[in-house]
């Protein structure tokens, strides 16, 4: 038993070494790869494979961290750009109701002054023509009566 387990592990050891082979060759065949292995810093790490391998690494378990920290900053973002919108939705909303407000009692005080103002003019006017008519109708009873005491006069 322990036997026929050795040589399955053999034969998984050796299938994923031909596919690993597999894989090598058809990044070093990729046109980008050979592109960026005859750059200096590929042929660094050609000549330093640990080195190559660490980063590979790195690479990989900083992603998670990196993505997590994008997904909060973009959740912050637009929480905060939301809660701002609706923040200035709120206080325009307040202040047009308070000028709204505002502005109906304004018009209530114009409406109450022109009454008050039409008022005393109509008092005015009336108490003007009411005593001008009675002036001028003692006027012309003081006319009639000159006129009438001259008429006798001239007698």
């Amino acid at each position: 038993m322990q036997c026929s387990n050795v040589v399955s592990l053999r034969r998984v050891f050796l299938q994923f070494q031909s596919r690993f082979c597999t894989l090598m060759e058809s990044l070093n065949s990729d046109p980008k790869m050979a592109e960026f292995m005859n750059t200096s810093l590929g042929k660094y790490l050609n000549g330093h494979p640990f080195l190559a391998l660490s980063l590979l690494v790195f690479g990989a378990l900083a992603t998670v961290p990196v993505g997590l920290f994008l997904v909060f900053a973009m959740v912050t973002f637009i929480s905060a750009t939301v809660g701002f919108v609706l923040l200035e939705v709120f206080l325009l909303t307040l202040g047009g109701a308070t000028l709204l407000c505002v502005l109906c009692g304004v018009a209530m005080v114009a409406v109450i002054v022109s009454f008050i103002l039409s008022a005393i003019y109509i008092t005015t006017s009336n108490l003007l023509n009411l005593y001008y008519s009675q002036r001028v109708s003692e006027e012309k009873s003081d006319a009639t009566k000159t006129l009438g005491s001259e008429n006798l006069r001239g007698q």
